[in-house]
């Protein structure tokens, strides 16, 4: 390799010197006023990306849900409605009436008497107490008694008193019927 050999002025170091200063202050420049903040505006993008993909991530979880829980809302709508029926919020004294009348038809059974009676707050609940009195054969009232034991709505049935029969064999029977309304 062939030496070379520069010889240069004192002018033309200065020149060079000088050009090798303005190089060095403009990579400080460029390095301190752009490079760093530019890379830290990318980090800090970068981070926000990273929390935005998060955020979908977990919405799109949250999403993939949204089907099951609908499901799940219209089986508790379905279960709280059907807990309605067996346990109403209101009283129905006549819906009542209405149904312990189709049930003593249905069994054979002559309702005789039918009554509000008192009602007693429970912590969830309110008992209403109905005196009731039929007459009807041994099983008729039976079946009676039964199918106010199967009604959709909650009934109970409580101090049972069996009469005497008379010349044809029907018995008259008192009971308390106790049928229950919902506080909520």
């Amino acid at each position: 390799m062939a030496k070379v050999n520069l010889k240069l002025t004192k002018q033309q170091m200065q020149y060079i010197a000088a050009g090798l200063v303005i190089l060095a202050a403009g990579g400080f420049m460029y390095i301190n006023y752009f490079w760093l903040p530019t890379s830290q505006k990318i980090g800090e993008a970068n981070e926000k990306i990273k929390e935005i993909e998060a955020k979908i991530e977990k919405a799109t979880r949250q999403a993939a849900r949204l089907p099951r829980l609908e499901a799940e809302l219209i089986q508790l709508d379905e279960q709280a409605r059907e807990a309605e029926r067996r346990l109403p919020k209101k009283k129905s004294v006549p819906d009542i009436l209405v149904t312990v009348s189709a049930l003593a038809d249905k069994s054979q059974v002559t309702l005789l008497r039918f009554a509000p009676g008192p009602q007693a707050n429970k912590q969830f609940f309110i008992e209403l107490a109905y005196p009731v009195a039929v007459r009807g054969s041994f099983h008729n009232i039976g079946r009676f008694l039964a199918s106010v034991a199967l009604e959709e709505r909650i009934f109970n049935v409580q101090n049972v008193n069996y009469g005497a029969p008379n010349e044809s064999g029907e018995l008259q029977v008192t009971f308390t019927l106790i049928s229950y309304q919902y506080k909520g």
